[in-house]
């Protein structure tokens, strides 16, 4: 027995040692591309291996069970798209080839795996990224929460050096407005509202989606606000409606030139006021109604210091906690 036993571990030998080091292969980091690739103008048929080989490796390793593996693959991809220079043209080449696949690894819904996909997807800053962000934060096309609060936080600090056509902004403020008109968790409504607020005000999307973007940030206000009054819509999403305010007072309103501040409390004036009115009488069944009174409290400052009853851009006053 021990003779046959030397016998099949002596032949087992080179099969173990094979698949060992296909093991330690796959754990292997996904390591960099040059900046000589990720510079250039195209992926050309020299470059193409060398980053085909870098996707594979980031996504098998995001597929990972292995949360250091994840973590590393992440690091990877997030310090190539961030800390190198990278053109324009490279990034939206090389989105429209790993992109497909980080979706897949998203649509897994394993959540670990699934929210370093998409910070991934948020560091690749381009067109069609910030396109599937939209699509992610979408309570229609995903059941699954942790999905949609992680691609809104990531919309909501929206960066990209790359200028945005009108029909692409349009086409995905468009998106944004729809998820808030359906939206029943107050953290992703308040991520979606913060990311209108980006659209109005980021210099890549053009004058006329900037617009687009602020009046449509007016109304889904005033939506969720008639809403909640209603009983049509959960009040903790007043919650939304307050910190909205509030980013708006601390973020935008130090920044913008006084006449912008001015028109955009002018738009939201009704709905300002039917915050006030809210906190008087919060909706029957609200169990917290110190949202209400904070809402009220930021909506009374705006009021008073840009709705008309003051002159516009004298003081500026300080932000309410949140």
């Amino acid at each position: 027995m021990t003779a046959l036993r030397t016998v099949f571990f002596t032949a087992l030998a080179p099969a173990l040692a094979a698949a060992c080091c296909f093991g330690a292969a796959a754990r292997q980091p996904p390591g960099k591309l040059p900046e000589k690739i990720t510079q250039a103008a195209t992926i050309d048929a020299a470059a193409k291996p060398e980053v085909d080989k870098f996707i594979d490796a980031i996504d098998t390793s995001l597929g990972s069970k292995d949360p250091q593996v994840v973590k590393t693959a992440r690091e990877a991809a997030i310090t190539m798209l961030t800390r190198q220079k990278v053109s324009n043209s490279f990034r939206t080449s090389f989105a429209a080839l790993i992109l497909p696949r980080l979706l897949k690894v998203v649509e897994a819904q394993n959540g670990f795996t699934s929210t370093n996909a998409i910070e991934v997807i948020e560091a690749l800053q381009c067109p069609d990224s910030i396109a599937a962000l939209a699509e992610l934060s979408s309570p229609e096309s995903h059941e699954h929460l942790s999905t949609r609060i992680v691609a809104a936080a990531a919309l909501a600090s929206l960066r990209t050096p790359i200028d945005l056509q009108q029909s692409q902004a349009d086409s995905i403020i468009k998106d944004i407005g729809a998820n808030l008109s359906k939206e029943t968790d107050w953290m992703v409504a308040a991520y979606d509202l913060q990311a209108l607020q980006t659209f109005s005000v980021l210099p890549q999307v053009p004058k006329q989606s900037q617009a687009t973007a602020r009046n449509l940030l007016i109304g889904s206000i005033g939506s969720i606000v008639t809403r909640v009054r209603r009983g049509e819509a959960d009040a903790s999403l007043m919650r939304a409606v307050q910190r909205s305010l509030a980013i708006y007072l601390r973020d935008q309103v130090p920044l913008a030139a006084p006449a912008d501040v001015a028109a955009y409390v002018k738009g939201l004036e009704p709905t300002l006021k039917e915050v006030k009115l809210l906190a008087e009488k919060p909706p029957a069944g609200a169990t917290d109604t110190t949202v209400f009174a904070q809402a009220a409290k930021t909506a009374d400052l705006m009021l008073r210091s840009f709705g008309g009853t003051k002159p516009a851009g004298k003081t500026q006053p300080k932000p309410p906690a949140k």
